[in-house]
């Protein structure tokens, strides 16, 4: 008799404790997918396509002037996006890069832009070789124009990095931008 009295005991005391373990666990995995929420892609939708911005997202920045080769700015952090063809129809669109204005305006940083003449870019699609340019040789910013198929996706890697051959040297300066997919009628 005190054998089961021991045992249900023992029973009891087990059982609060896996469910104690069990609401730590549950209450430590909601915390954690909280905390990275805007860690998680990015999606904008229009008439004909879905953007999917992943990882660092559409906003792009680059906080100090560090002149590097084109080897080590294509190894650089990476923003990258995946744009969907929601239609049945082929679509046209364009890959923009534009001044962040709002992020100027609010850290009050305008005059300390780093000049697009010395900020170069990589841009890699699925199969292609990464094609490098100056942002200011770039017309109206535009990164890519091309067409998706119907229900097809393409697969987009932008880096950014300061050119190599750049004596400019002021740690204040930075860049905003923003990765803007435009569909073309």
């Amino acid at each position: 008799m005190n054998y089961k009295r021991v045992m249900n005991k023992m029973l009891i005391k087990t059982g609060i404790f896996i469910i104690l373990i069990l609401a730590f666990a549950i209450i430590c995995t909601y915390k954690i997918y909280n905390k990275f929420e805007g860690d998680r892609d990015k999606i904008l939708n229009s008439s004909s396509l879905k953007v999917t911005y992943h990882g660092l997202g559409e906003k792009v920045s680059l906080k100090k002037i560090t002149p590097v080769t084109d080897s080590v700015g294509l190894s650089s952090n990476p923003y990258k996006f995946t744009i969907k063809n929601n239609t049945n129809t082929k679509v046209k669109y364009k890959v923009v890069l534009e001044d962040d204005i709002e992020q100027y305006e609010k850290d009050d940083c305008g005059e300390y832009k780093i000049p697009n003449d010395i900020i170069k870019l990589g841009i890699h699609t699925k199969g292609n070789v990464s094609e490098i340019y100056n942002l200011d040789d770039l017309d109206d910013n535009v990164l890519d124009v091309g067409y998706i198929s119907a229900r097809d996706e393409v697969k987009y890697t932008i880096r950014l990095w300061i050119s190599q051959n750049t004596l400019f040297q002021d740690a204040d300066m930075h860049y905003h931008g923003i990765i803007k997919v435009i569909e073309v009628n």
